[in-house]
């Protein structure tokens, strides 16, 4: 019984529960001192003095620390302290091998040498490498630590960066002045997981279809994070290596596709003028040697498409707008350059060679530029500051330069120089200058001599007109109008000396014996020839129109016996050109009504206003063939076009182009009416005054019709330029041969169109014609051996 109840009273024992006590928490002075033991003991331990240790006690405070919330003290602590020796282990090592050295310096320098050896220095780094740093355990976890932290820290965490140096540090000090051990332990990996990485993120980042901006910045923002890195933490050698393999992983691998890309790639970018966008790119592509090639191909394509649409619209503009056209392009051509391209020599070169490819894909850029530098000189740069005319003027040179028929423009170019001079078109002489200046810094003085010799001939003809004047007050001579000569050079200028054959009014025509006399008695021997198509007039003119006639809608009035009195002309100025010859033909042109000139005549037969009802007299500036027209109606009522060709000997195609301006132009400028009223001059026309002219202005200038030039025409001078190539060509190729003595065939050609390119680039076949030519006239000669090869014959 006694022995049961005892089992009873151990098992209920046995099952109470004991609740122990709370540990009472420490306070932080407290747990600084367990943990000062447990590193002092640390340190002993690994002096290797622990058999005064009291190992339970180091437990009982380990113990301690954890339970009362010091973990991470405890852990920090501990790392740090074997860190430390670790880092004294490794110094002493160096410095321990830095002192075994000098006691060996002569085995160094007597026994390592010559066997081939490692210094005792760097073979103790070498050991200590291999048998701690390089042990294949602490190898592995070293390479796998290290990497797996820079690749946390691209993922966008936080890591303790100085781990990294100090390791990379450790490995370049272990190589003992070779970089071996930080190359092949941690550069080669690094390098190898940094490609497979960004290989990985570039193709999933353009998977995402990202546009090419937002794939540019995260380039920009890849190779800085590297850079920085490699700066901060790595050996020096390595920044250049790691970003090596960011441009051939995120740019090279890639560039054509962002480049490319349809919604916002390089002609996206173009098309919209983003080109902070597109400098950001050329940034990132400049860092590859292909990169700039394949971004200066797709601006390529971009311009020429551009160009060709703009050269392709020429029917629907007029050479003005389409000169002004391509100066836009060219303009937005020069902001990409210099925004966005950095002005590099590349992009400069493929953009000037776009531009010479579409400009001369019109044959008639030479022309339409001529005729744009026209339209500014006369009237296109009135009220601008002279900074701004320079720019346009050098704007316009920039396109001459991409002209392959500089020569072509040359003719274009005298011929509407010519007009503005001897019509007084020209708005200043020095911004005609100007622009000559431009030409021949670009081509040269004798490219400009001729135009410069126009200039010239206007100053003599001014001194002329004076002295010419001044004879006529001195004689008491009245010629009853004002006249103004220009003497031209033959040879400068455009205008064909030709004897003129038209029927000028007896005044004009007296008017022009009476200086043909005065010239050649100041120029005995030279032959004077009129020319009248570059002339022009002012007329004084009176109207009788019906009463109450509305004078702001003038109307063309029927035919009446009368018009022969209600409509009188009088020569008050004449304009004609004229040429005198000597030896050497010299043309002169008259130009009269010039500023400064005497007052108008009024005719002798005017009818008093006061005689007649709704009388107007006006001023008519007209041309010289209109002149001679209109006076013809002082005698008759009615012409008919046949009979005005006739009795004027206007060439045909100058009276239609008269005549359409006189009865067909603008209301306000309808001298002449025309039956049938057809919009077209046909040789049965007949032709009389519009009695009900009205003009709200005394003076009424009469525009010419500008008749385009027709093929044959354009054809014709097309021949005269291709004629005049002949002359350029012989010459270069005599100049070429003098120097050179003996050239093949090809080598000739090479040389002759290198010589000309400045002005025009003339064919092979041209070429060829030429030295033919010159063979037959003996300037040159095969030789005899080699039948492509000429020699020159002195």
């Amino acid at each position: 019984m006694s022995t049961g109840s005892s089992a009873r009273r151990t098992e209920v024992t046995n099952a109470k529960v004991r609740i122990k006590a709370f540990p009472p928490s420490i306070d932080e002075r407290y747990a600084n001192q367990l943990w000062d033991q447990i590193k002092s003991a640390i340190i002993e331990i690994q002096k290797k003095n622990n058999s005064c240790l009291s190992f339970e006690e180091l437990y009982r405070n380990a113990y301690t620390l954890i339970l009362q919330k010091h973990g991470e003290r405890l852990y920090a602590g501990t790392e740090a302290v074997v860190r430390e020796h670790m880092i004294k282990i490794r110094d002493n090592h160096q410095t321990a091998m830095g002192m075994i050295r000098d006691i060996l310096m002569y085995m160094d320098r007597v026994y390592v040498g010559p066997h081939n050896l490692d210094g005792v220095y760097k073979m103790g780094m070498t050991v200590f490498c291999d048998l701690v740093v390089r042990y294949p355990i602490i190898r592995e976890h070293l390479q796998k630590t290290l990497l797996d932290m820079v690749r946390r820290e691209r993922r966008g965490e936080v890591i303790s960066r100085s781990q990294i140096r100090d390791a990379c540090q450790m490995f370049v000090q272990l190589g003992a002045g070779s970089l071996r051990v930080y190359l092949e332990d941690f550069e080669q990996p690094f390098l190898e997981q940094s490609r497979e990485f960004y290989r990985t993120e570039s193709e999933n980042f353009l998977a995402e279809n990202t546009s090419a901006s937002l794939y540019i910045k995260k380039v920009e923002q890849r190779i800085e994070e590297e850079v920085r890195r490699a700066h901060h933490h790595l050996d020096p050698s390595t920044e250049p290596k790691i970003v090596v393999v960011l441009e051939e992983e995120l740019i090279s691998r890639h560039m054509e596709t962002i480049v490319g890309m349809e919604d916002s790639g390089l002609t996206y970018m173009l098309t919209h003028d983003h080109f902070s966008d597109i400098a950001a790119m050329y940034g990132v592509l400049s860092r590859v040697e292909e990169g700039p090639k394949i971004m200066s191909n797709y601006i390529s394509l971009y311009l020429r498409e551009q160009g060709r649409n703009t050269v392709r619209d020429t029917g629907s503009s007029t050479p003005q707008q389409h000169i002004q056209d391509l100066l836009q392009l060219r303009d937005r051509a020069n902001e990409l350059l210099t925004r966005a391209l950095n002005n590099q020599t590349i992009f400069r070169n493929q953009i000037n060679s776009d531009f010479e490819y579409f400009v001369n894909l019109n044959p008639r850029s030479p022309e339409f530029l001529s005729l744009f530098i026209d339209e500014k000189l006369k009237r296109g740069t009135k009220g601008m500051a002279d900074q701004d005319v320079d720019a346009i003027f050098d704007k316009c040179i920039v396109l001459f330069r991409y002209l392959q028929e500089k020569d072509l423009f040359e003719g274009y170019y005298k011929k509407h120089l010519a007009k503005r001079l001897l019509l007084s078109k020209s708005q200043s002489d020095d911004q005609e200058k100007i622009m000559i200046s431009k030409l021949m810094a670009e081509c040269g003085a004798v490219y400009t001599s001729k135009l410069e010799g126009m200039f010239k001939d206007m100053a003599v003809s001014k001194t002329l007109m004076d002295e010419f004047n001044a004879v006529l007050s001195s004689g008491n001579r009245n010629l009853n109008l004002d006249l103004c000569v220009r003497v031209l050079t033959t040879g400068l200028w455009p205008t064909q000396a030709t004897n003129s054959n038209e029927a000028l009014p007896e005044e004009a025509d007296t008017a022009f014996k009476v200086y043909k006399n005065f010239y050649l008695s100041k120029h005995n021997g030279r032959k004077i020839n009129l020319q009248t198509n570059m002339g022009y007039a002012e007329l004084s003119a009176v109207f009788y129109g019906r009463p109450n006639a509305d004078i702001n809608t003038p109307q063309i009035s029927s035919v009446t016996d009368s018009h022969i009195h209600s409509f009188l002309i009088h020569g008050s100025s004449s304009s004609n050109q004229v040429t005198s010859q000597s030896s050497q033909q010299t043309p002169i042109s008259g130009l009269p009504g010039s500023p400064g000139a005497p007052k108008t005549l009024d005719p002798p037969n005017l009818i008093s206003t006061s005689s007649r009802p709704n009388v107007r007299k006006y001023f008519l500036q007209v041309s010289t063939y209109q002149m001679i027209i209109l006076m013809k109606f002082n005698r008759r009522n009615r012409y008919s076009f046949i009979e005005l060709a006739s009795e004027t000997n206007i060439p045909e195609r100058e009276l239609k182009r008269s005549l359409m301006a006189l009865a067909l132009g603008r209301c306000s400028q309808r001298i002449l009416c025309k039956e049938p009223k057809t919009r077209d001059i046909e040789s049965t026309d007949v032709f009389y005054v519009n009695d009900l002219f009205v003009s709200k202005h005394i003076k009424v200038r009469v525009q010419s019709i500008t008749v385009k030039e027709s093929e044959p025409e354009r054809q014709e001078t097309r021949t005269k330029v291709d004629e005049n190539r002949r002359y350029v060509i012989e010459a270069t190729i005599v100049r070429v041969m003098k120097a050179r003595k003996t050239l093949s065939h090809g080598q000739l050609v090479v040389e002759v169109i290198e010589q000309l390119k400045s002005r025009f680039v003339p064919t092979p076949v041209m070429i060829k014609q030429r030295i033919e030519s010159l063979i037959e006239r003996e300037f040159l000669a095969r030789l005899e051996d080699d039948r492509r090869v000429y020699k020159y014959l002195a």
